[in-house]
């Protein structure tokens, strides 16, 4: 039977934790009037529209993480219309953890390329995770391209930095394998999360510059910190995460932006994902309606920051867990009900890289398949997402 290809590398450190039998999604909470009216009340004298309210965090920030839950599309599109703004904030470094460090020679060659290199760029993206093949994500570098191509003589290029490892996963040829420690280390021969801080410290901090980072929400938290959850019962916290490393080299020189998507489920990562802030954002929104988004807002220090997510697990290990503890910053763009997922790109894998994916694809399941299943499984994906954002409208 076949086994669809497990989530990014974040899914090697999460699978110590439960697979609990799945539950129904909480309904949306009622909201008593006088929350709803200090939610709103900020929300009216505070919030932002999204690209300014990430381009003024860098008045008092060297480095702002947006972290999102993957493969909403929503999500890269706002990267992509951030670029040609940050200049103005004194910002040319998105720092991604969709490409790798080992291929910042083929990024700033199509970066700074006479003609834009669509090729180029899907290599690039296959070469950081073989089933990442998606439109909108491909396009950030089209983004960063057309901002170089279009500026004025003298004016600085624009430069996306790859922060991701490279994993050797053709090392695990077993389901068995993929649960085996010393095969994981073959996998990851010494890289780490502190790589890619490392990378940013080096290219970004020690030099001066300032820089908008893209990754997974579990890479990208800084004050918090993530529970390591077994058998329903928290065991510790885990202090090797991207974002982690970043906060404890520079403090609050570095903030997190969650961009809004659903939850890991309290009771396990097989149960239902789980509306964020224990619905409450999801219904504000709903009663105020959509005069109100998009919008970006802080967290610490607000109302929106004092909201529960006792039904999420990242409350485990946390006495009265809120928002607060989670994120810095939010941004709401669009109602669950109006999720789009990412699109793949036709054509992706072909006669000359299938053999380069079946090699390099994180489950074994694939090392002998043909092209038609790796088309399939991103179109699966696809319909998993519609069907999981689909249980929350």
């Amino acid at each position: 039977m076949k086994i669809a290809p497990s989530l990014i590398c974040i899914c090697v450190l999460l699978a110590t934790l439960p697979l609990i039998h799945a539950q129904e999604v909480p309904p949306l909470p009622q909201l008593d009037s006088q929350l709803q009216q200090r939610l709103t009340t900020y929300l009216n004298e505070h919030g932002e529209f999204p690209d300014n309210y990430i381009l003024d965090k860098f008045e008092y920030h060297d480095v702002v993480i947006l972290g999102e839950q993957h493969r909403a599309r929503q999500d890269p599109l706002l990267v992509q219309s951030m670029i040609p703004l940050l200049p103005s904030a004194g910002v040319y470094i998105l720092c991604t953890e969709f490409a790798r460090r080992e291929d910042q020679p083929l990024i700033d060659s199509l970066l700074t390329g006479s003609e834009y290199d669509e090729k180029l760029a899907e290599e690039i993206a296959m070469r950081q995770f073989v089933h990442w093949g998606y439109v909108e994500y491909v396009d950030i570098f089209k983004a960063a391209w057309q901002y170089n191509h279009d500026r004025q003589q003298g004016e600085r290029a624009f430069r996306i930095l790859g922060l991701n490892n490279s994993p050797e996963w053709w090392h695990i040829e077993t389901q068995e394998q993929r649960d085996d420690p010393e095969f994981r280390r073959k996998v990851w021969h010494g890289e780490s999360e502190k790589d890619w801080a490392d990378c940013l410290l080096r290219e970004v901090i020690e030099k001066n510059e300032k820089a908008l980072v893209y990754c997974g929400i579990n890479h990208g938290i800084t004050e918090y910190r993530q529970p390591v959850v077994v058998d329903g019962k928290f065991v510790r916290f885990v202090e090797d995460r991207f974002g982690r490393y970043l906060f404890n080299a520079i403090g609050k020189r570095v903030i997190t932006i969650y961009l809004h998507n659903s939850w890991v489920n309290a009771e396990g990562w097989s149960a239902p994902s789980v509306r964020p802030a224990d619905g409450y954002i999801d219904a504000l929104m709903k009663e105020i309606g959509p005069d109100a988004y998009p919008v970006g807002f802080d967290t610490k220090g607000t109302p929106f920051g004092d909201l529960p997510g006792a039904t999420s697990l990242y409350s485990f290990g946390y006495e009265d867990f809120t928002l607060a503890d989670f994120c810095d910053g939010y941004i709401y763009q669009m109602p669950f009900s109006e999720f789009v997922p990412i699109t793949c790109i036709d054509g992706y894998y072909s006669s000359e890289n299938i053999d380069f994916a079946r090699r390099n694809a994180l489950n074994p399941w694939f090392r002998d398949q043909p092209i038609e299943e790796f088309e399939s499984s991103c179109e699966e994906t696809r319909q998993e997402n519609l069907d999981r954002w689909g249980k929350l409208r």
